[in-house]
């Protein structure tokens, strides 16, 4: 009697069990992704508010302090129309509206509740510091930026 090998064929491919695997993996990736596109989102929503609002801030500073030491008063400012009026909204605040009458950047417009606000105060003599601030809400919380300069009489 002849002897008879029984071998099993080879094929190529991959088992189920394989498959599976593979199939689980990429499930899981997929979905460590999507989880981490909310938290993205809110991210850059949140640093683009912070962008417009220093962008404002600067514009405004910026007028101001073009206007030159002798003209960084209320009256002035307000006859400049860098201001709103010249009659503060608490102590020596001075709310704005549009800080650059080109391109009508205005805090209310450029950012959801926004709102500007100047803080002028005489340091001494021959110095003046302005503060602006812009506000807005954010997701039911109030954020704000706030830059600030010296002026001085040279």
């Amino acid at each position: 009697m002849p002897h008879v090998r029984h071998t099993r064929a080879t094929r190529g491919g991959f088992s189920f069990t394989e498959v599976l695997i593979a199939v689980f993996l990429v499930s899981l990736c997929s979905m460590l992704v999507a989880a981490t596109m909310p938290a993205a989102n809110t991210s850059r929503a949140k640093a683009s508010y912070i962008d417009k609002a220093l962008g404002l801030a600067q514009k405004e500073l910026e007028s101001i302090r073009g206007e030159g030491f002798a003209n960084a008063t209320a009256t002035q400012l307000a006859s400049f129309n860098l201001i709103d009026s010249a009659t503060p909204t608490s102590g020596n605040n001075y709310s704005f509206t549009n800080c650059d009458s080109a391109n009508k950047d205005n805090p209310a417009t450029v950012l959801p509740s926004g709102t500007g606000s100047v803080l002028l105060e005489q340091v001494d003599t021959n110095t003046r510091r302005i503060t602006v601030t812009v506000t807005w809400k954010e997701r039911s919380k109030t954020r704000s930026v706030m830059l600030g300069a010296l002026l001085a009489n040279l």
